[in-house]
């Protein structure tokens, strides 16, 4: 059986252009083409994420788009997937899994990695 994951296809072909994670069509477009392409879904591994840009909480001209990139990578990419993918999940002979990879920095947090800490933190909340 052949796997896929975006960028690449195990031991095959590339599996797609590797679409924008914050292309909310693009991205449903590819993970729901997987069962026609590969036969089934059986899992889907989260490890969406980004650093860029590195913020500090306490810069006050500091851009409110910097928030907005890390979490629309690290959290509502997350989001679209599982919403792309759950229906294949669900009909997964195996049953279908989710594995969420996140970071240390969503509990300890990283100094001058706001942005970053606080999404992560969310993709954990989504988690539970």
């Amino acid at each position: 059986m052949r796997h896929a994951s975006f960028g690449c296809v195990f031991g095959s072909e590339p599996f797609a252009d590797d679409p924008p994670r914050t292309d909310e069509l693009a991205f449903t477009q590819a993970i729901q083409s997987v069962p026609a392409k590969y036969g089934r879904l059986d899992a889907l591994i989260l490890n969406a994420a980004t650093l860029h840009p590195l913020t500090r909480i306490t810069s006050t001209d500091t851009p409110l788009d910097a928030w907005r990139t890390h979490f629309e990578v690290n959290v509502y990419s997350l989001v679209t997937s599982l919403k792309a993918a759950v229906p294949s999940l669900r009909e997964s002979p195996i049953g279908g899994k989710v594995i969420f990879i996140s970071s240390g920095a969503a509990v300890g947090g990283v100094a001058g990695w706001g942005p970053y800490n606080a999404s992560k933190a969310a993709m954990n909340s989504l988690n539970r």
